[in-house]
């Protein structure tokens, strides 16, 4: 079983980094790196003036980290989960799964391929946003080196999230629509652009659940003042608990990602694909 599960990750490993290179070939994709790129940096630039009351960074510096988190749960969860259903619908999760260790290579392989999409989206960010608003780096190397600590481990927590989403839904265009709503609802009550500790107590209980509002928290916590700890819930940074439940969270999505993978293939089957594809068809 040992050596099946091995070369599993390594099979799905290089599917990832090709894929990923693929989409690096693509003009369509690299533009849409580069335009998510340059909103991000345009907003933070535009903001770069403003100061946040009583607090005395500029609002860019404020909603930097938000800005890593929200990228982090579109491509981790809103992208994966579009990929997932358009794979699911076009049959290439069935024929997976006929192999051996099929889906987990097919979810290792997303992993992969997510890391490197997102590595090379925050690089292409940075690095804009860092020439455009030199002051975003408040707490130096020793804040960026913990905020790249926060985001591996939040974007291991945030993939759960997109097989799931992608797992519910049976096409992308359900993804495009409901899946959308879903994430949409997760962002507002996770506190990412507005303190938790100001919204209603039910809200706050079901963030704290969502690995999104630890992930914005962490990164905070690396990239902003200490003084800004004062409000957030307990008026603490609460390490220890982001670290606990975005762990939790990555290794909930280790072990349910291939699980959910496995009960899509066991529902699918070549005569439901041909039927699919031929309403897809009548829709187009």
């Amino acid at each position: 079983m040992m050596p099946i599960r091995m070369s599993a990750v390594r099979a799905g490993a290089l599917r990832g980094a090709i894929e990923f290179r693929n989409s690096l070939q693509k003009p369509a994709d690299l533009l849409y790196y580069l335009i998510g790129a340059v909103s991000f940096s345009a907003a933070l630039w535009y903001f770069r003036d403003d100061i946040v009351p009583q607090l005395g960074v500029s609002t860019s510096a404020f909603i930097f980290p938000s800005a890593i988190a929200l990228m982090t749960l579109f491509v981790a969860t809103y992208g994966l989960a579009t990929l997932v259903s358009t794979e699911r619908e076009d049959g290439t999760l069935l024929r997976l799964a006929i192999l051996p260790a099929g889906t987990f290579t097919y979810a290792w392989g997303q992993t992969v391929r997510t890391l490197l999409e997102l590595a090379f989206t925050f690089g292409l960010f940075t690095i804009l946003a860092s020439i455009l608003v030199p002051e975003l780096w408040i707490r130096g190397a020793v804040g960026a080196l913990t905020a790249i600590g926060f985001l591996l481990l939040g974007i291991l927590a945030c993939l759960p999230l997109g097989f799931i989403v992608g797992s519910i839904f049976s096409n992308p265009r359900s993804v495009g629509g409901w899946g959308f709503l879903v994430l949409g609802g997760i962002v507002w009550v996770s506190g990412i652009f507005v303190p938790l500790a100001a919204m209603p107590l039910w809200a706050q209980i079901i963030a704290q659940i969502l690995p999104l509002y630890w992930l914005g928290l962490g990164l905070r916590s690396a990239l902003l003042p200490e003084g800004f700890a004062s409000i957030e819930i307990g008026e603490s940074w609460r390490t220890i608990e982001t670290i606990g439940m975005l762990s939790l969270w990555a290794v909930v999505g280790a072990v349910l990602a291939p699980l959910l993978l496995q009960r899509i293939a066991r529902k699918e089957s070549f005569a439901s694909l041909a039927t699919r594809r031929e309403k897809a068809m009548q829709r187009v």
